[in-house]
């Protein structure tokens, strides 16, 4: 079958309506009322900051619990639960009478977002658009990349008018009014095909790549996992820290155009990747990927004071990242099939999570002690051994498939 069926269509859509309203709630509106927040509790910053990242840590935990449900129960079952509960806690932390339950409430927030966030979507595109799968990872991620240019200035007008306690109520009332229903949309129409999107079940449907098996499936998979987590400490390092590494080459308010660059080329290359590239194997998207990190990093260390470099940094770690989104849910499913793919995406994310959780303060830490320069080359070197993880896997998978 060619394509995404209209019913499928659907599926992706309400897909990416929770994943703009997961993310919007659960990831980008937190640092645009954090200085809100810390100024009404008379607390510093980095305690918020600090509890973000306790809560990203333990989220290894309720992945590598909650990756089975998801192949048990059902995706959208478990995204249904995962709602009801980011919609709690949202509405404490709006609520929440001091410092201490704020924290505990972003830490919980933070640990159970596996639940109703792309881990779990791509769990659930895998199980009911068997056919075509890929193409509908790229179509949420497509969709869901207008998160951040959402929520941002969302939360920002929100916060100015009505208070970041009302904020967090609205957010609250989104995710119970609008993501729970379209999730328990989903679960019905996934039980009432048996699984499938489609009203008539379809036949087994050939693998687009030959999957691993035996052995080589246990060595890919722990080199899969490792490469992506060392991909994922670079990504949150560099997230979280870009519009400082900017300012820091002495481009003032320039710092804030360049960093606008990387939205619209995160979903440029997803349009690449959903025409272009859309019969390529997901792991040589990955590399590429990779590379793009790798050359983004160079350019900022060779950008000095320049506005083109530094310029050429944006668009490359966009890429990078806009590609990273799409090749975590579909390099699984190319090497391993659908069988099973909750828990082997559950343990992805543990240690993706576990990896990264401290990633920022490590790298906050190297600018300080170490300096800009060294902490690049760091980082440098931390992406190349993510590269030469994902080739050895590569050529596991040529071997594999000469077989």
């Amino acid at each position: 079958m060619n394509g995404i069926s209209q019913g499928w269509a659907r599926f992706v859509g309400a897909l990416g309506v929770t994943q703009i309203l997961g993310y919007g709630a659960v990831y980008y509106a937190f640092p645009v009322l954090v200085p809100s927040v810390a100024a009404e509790f008379g607390i510093p910053e980095t305690w918020l900051y600090g509890a973000f990242s306790i809560g990203l840590l333990l989220s290894a935990g309720v992945a590598t619990l909650a990756g089975p449900w998801l192949d048990r129960f059902g995706a959208p079952r478990v995204m249904s639960i995962g709602s009801i509960l980011v919609a709690l806690l949202l509405a404490m932390l709006g609520l929440a009478p001091n410092a201490i339950i704020y924290m505990g409430c972003v830490i919980l927030l933070e640990a159970i977002s596996f639940l109703v966030l792309y881990d779990a979507a791509f769990a659930a595109l895998a199980l009911g658009v068997p056919t075509g799968t890929r193409k509908a990872i790229t179509r949420l991620t497509l969709i869901a990349g207008f998160a951040s240019t959402i929520f941002w200035p969302l939360t920002g007008y929100l916060n100015e008018a009505i208070g970041w306690r009302a904020t967090y109520l609205i957010f609250a009332a989104l995710n119970l009014l609008a993501a729970l229903p379209l999730h328990l949309w989903l679960a019905r129409i996934a039980r009432q095909a048996g699984g499938r999107v489609e009203d008539k079940p379809a036949p087994v449907i050939a693998p687009d790549w030959p999957i691993l098996t035996g052995p080589a499936a246990r060595q890919g998979f722990w080199l899969l996992a490792i490469g992506f987590a060392l991909i994922a400490v670079v990504i949150a390092a560099l997230g979280v820290h870009l519009v400082p590494l900017l300012l820091a080459l002495g481009l003032g308010s320039q710092a804030y155009l360049v960093s606008m660059a990387m939205g619209p080329t995160q979903v440029a290359i997803r349009v690449v990747d959903a025409t272009l590239w859309r019969r390529t194997h997901p792991l040589t998207v990955a590399l590429v990927s990779c590379m793009a990190l790798m050359a983004a990093i160079l350019a900022l260390i060779l950008a000095s004071d320049g506005l083109g470099l530094a310029l050429g940094f944006a668009i490359l770690f966009g890429a990078g990242q806009g590609l990273t989104s799409i090749v975590r849910g579909a390099v699984p499913l190319a090497l391993f099939g659908p069988s099973g793919i909750g828990r082997k995406l559950g343990h992805l994310a543990a240690m993706r999570s576990v990896f990264a959780a401290a990633a920022p303060f490590i790298f906050g830490l190297g600018l300080t002690r170490l300096g800009m320069d060294a902490t690049l080359v760091l980082t440098l070197a931390i992406t190349f051994a993510g590269l030469g993880l994902l080739i050895w896997l590569h050529r596991l998978v040529q071997r594999q498939s000469a077989r």
